[in-house]
């Protein structure tokens, strides 16, 4: 750890903390408008009068002349102001390789021949320049990213008096979470970064007075290449229509697609197969409308709610533009399908009820009411490298025609909260989960440090999870088998201890032959450098205990396959749980030290390949194979055991006479033994209903006209 690594370190922070209290109790309020605020107001303007090309291959030079004298001057001069007693000399010690400071020339700042470094960084130039007694005003980082040669880390600060003599007090420092601290070795550059210390200063500067600015503040006046762009925008027409799991998949399924912000009505068009004819005037189909659009729009709004002003917020001004700057707000339709016929194959479409509005006509079939065979995909992390997926995840979709639902393990995009990542995911799947239901798994990407607003609002799941955590957790039960989703990024003791219930419970409560959990973090995962114990202590117990057959996990990025496992250790097939790491997409992670983390060798561990899963359920018998891109197997194996509904009823053990009861009183024998009242529980559990019905109604359409 940081404090423990060099003696007397926590005084050192101590008296730094010490020092930064005048700064922020005599912190000054921010001008009109603050810096965050004009550049916000650049972007919004350059969004709106540049084309997307123009916005991508904007220069430096271009981005200066297209600013007014006024906001040349604030990103200038009040990103950092503060005020001094005495005149002085201010040393700015930047990373050389981005493009200097335009405000440097401007302030009158030249290049030293002084040298710093700080911790992780090349060696870094100092440029000095002299200020007055009063107030001194620097501006921002940069104006552009570290992908186009820009600004990457940020400035740091000293401060001398002019006068040697002079006693330099520094006061009415903005923002108030800058800081002030002494310019030493080991001592940090910035406020929030304590690991980030000068390790190499000339002399001239030690001592000298440090003003600290915060690293995450760093692209704060970033003016290009500062919206994401999405390579496929929405338009009026139905496009990433995407199916997902209704409460019962047997009667019900729903129906999620996006649009242009202009189309606000979402309506499908469906019916049975057998009697599809067209949806044509005069044929008799069901229709089902949303109850409005579902606008996906920047969650910019969410997450300032907290603070009072764009000012207050903590983190980098990039972090609240996720939307695409040349599609910024899109309309998701989501219509639920109830009351329909299990084991039926449906034809449908979707659009706005109007002449050519509509989608291309696509397929999905109902879970039979009683157990029949059935299979389906599992696939890890994607991520990214969307273009080399895709060929991936159309093999799994073209050479499994009858799965009836993919299951994805989390980190399906690699920046869960930007729109321009989803899109090329819905790109690169388009026609599959519109015919085969997506069942997804919350992973820590879709998360990306912020809620996962953008991944709940896209998709309709089963809302059975616990209070709280709807849709993050669901189950449902599909054939003989049951499946639990949970979420792998919860890790707080309480949110553990409650999805450990809540798994437990609905372990409990499934009366299927197999069961499946799936979650993103592995509880025993393929990466040597990776653990999750706290998933293994919260989780672990309730698998053993209720016979958990397969665990779907991704996020190591190889793949794995264990051998039955209970207890920490391997058993006899069929006595425990197998755990499975898969990885769809580019990124690998080197695998390893399985015998040396968990004390058992896996059965199978494969780096560097993505795969996809198919498992086919046949009443007492489960077949696994994993495929990679070409169709070869590179795993397989068979699970085997006696479904519930032929399981022999247990015979309660004889009762023992019952012996004469003491002399002098207690009651005498006769009624209900603990025997026959777990034979007549056993039989009112086997007599329960296997499914819950759902509520709701489709229609048949009147015979206009909803289709060209």
């Amino acid at each position: 750890m940081f404090f423990s690594s060099r003696p007397g370190r926590l005084a050192r922070v101590f008296l730094i903390l010490l020092l930064s209290i005048p700064s922020l109790v005599l912190a000054q309020s921010a001008p009109n408008p603050t810096v965050r605020d004009t550049v916000f107001d650049i972007q919004q303007r350059f969004l709106e009068q540049f084309s997307t090309e123009a916005l991508q291959s904007m220069t430096p030079d271009q981005v200066l002349a297209n600013l007014s004298a006024e906001e040349r001057h604030i990103l200038g001069t009040d990103f950092v102001r503060f005020t001094v007693n005495v005149p002085v000399v201010v040393s700015v010690i930047r990373d050389p390789w981005p493009v200097a400071q335009f405000w440097l020339a401007d302030l009158g700042f030249e290049k030293t021949d002084l040298k710093a470094r700080i911790r992780h960084e090349t060696e870094w130039e100092v440029w000095q320049a002299t200020f007055p007694a009063g107030e001194v005003g620097l501006g921002v980082n940069g104006i552009i990213d570290g992908d186009s040669n820009g600004s990457i880390e940020s400035y740091a600060i000293a401060v001398a008096p002019v006068n040697a003599d002079d006693e330099l007090v520094i006061s009415d420092l903005y923002h108030p979470s800058f800081g002030l601290d002494t310019v030493a070795l080991e001592r940090p550059a910035w406020a929030d970064e304590e690991s980030r210390y000068f390790i190499e200063l000339p002399d001239q500067l030690v001592g000298q007075q440090s003003v600290q600015l915060l690293r995450t503040r760093r692209n704060d006046g970033q003016l290009i290449h500062f919206a994401n762009v999405t390579s496929y925008p929405s338009t009026a027409k139905p496009d990433q229509v995407v199916l997902t799991l209704g409460d019962d998949p047997a009667t019900s399924a729903v129906v999620q697609w996006r649009t242009g912000r202009t189309e606000n009505a979402g309506k499908v068009v469906f019916q049975e197969k057998s009697r599809f004819t067209g949806f044509e005037a005069g044929d008799d189909y069901l229709s089902a409308s949303s109850e409005g659009p579902v606008v996906i729009d920047s969650p910019r709004e969410d997450i300032l709610a907290e603070y009072d002003t764009l000012d207050d917020y903590p983190g980098g001004l990039l972090e609240l533009r996720p939307e695409p700057g040349n599609d910024p707000v899109v309309n998701r339709h989501i219509v639920p399908l109830r009351d329909l016929k299990p084991a039926t194959t449906y034809v449908y479409a979707v659009g706005n009820g109007e002449d050519g509005g509509w989608s291309a006509p696509r397929e999905f079939t109902t879970d039979p009411a009683d157990p029949e065979a059935f299979s389906f995909i599992y696939m890890g992390d994607v991520q990214h490298g969307f273009e080399e997926w895709e060929p991936l995840v159309r093999r799994a979709y073209e050479y499994t025609p009858n799965a009836r639902f993919i299951v994805m393990t989390g980190d399906m995009v690699n920046r869960g909260p930007e729109r321009d990542d989803w899109d090329a995911f819905f790109h690169a799947s388009e026609g599959v989960y519109s015919e085969q239901p997506l069942v997804p798994v919350l992973g820590n990407h879709e998360y990306n440090g912020q809620e996962p607003t953008l991944y709940l609002d896209q998709f309709m799941l089963p809302e059975n999870g616990p209070r709280g955590m709807e849709e993050r957790l669901y189950s449902f039960r599909y054939g003989d088998a049951f499946f639990a989703i949970i979420d792998g990024s919860l890790k707080g003791e309480e949110e553990l201890a409650k999805q450990a219930a809540w798994l437990d419970q609905q372990l409990a409560q499934a009366d299927a032959t197999w069961k499946f959990v799936a979650i993103h973090q592995p509880i025993y995962g393929s990466r040597p450098t990776q653990d999750e114990p706290e998933l293994r202590q919260a989780f672990l117990p309730i698998l053993d205990r209720h016979g958990v057959d397969l665990m779907l996990q991704g996020h190591t990025h190889a793949y794995l396959r264990t051998q039955p496992m209970k207890g920490g250790e391997v058993v006899p097939e069929g006595e425990g749980t197998v755990y499975l790491v898969a990885n769809s997409g580019t990124k690998f992670y080197e695998v390893g030290g399985f015998q040396e983390k968990y004390g058992v060798e896996p059965a199978v561990m494969i780096a560097d390949l993505a795969t996809y899963q198919v498992i086919d359920i046949d009443g007492g018998e489960l077949r696994y194979r994993a495929y990679d891109v070409d169709g070869a197997v590179v795993d397989a194996f068979t699970l085997e055991k006696t479904p519930v509904d032929e399981e022999e009823p247990v015979d309660p053990e004889p009762e023992p006479e019952p012996e004469p009861p003491a002399s002098g009183g207690g009651s005498g024998g006769g009624g209900w033994g603990p025997g026959l009242l777990l034979a007549g529980a056993l039989l009112l559990w086997r007599r329960r209903p296997r499914r819950r019905g759902v509520s709701g109604a489709c229609h048949y359409h009147s015979p206009e006209k909803y289709w060209v």
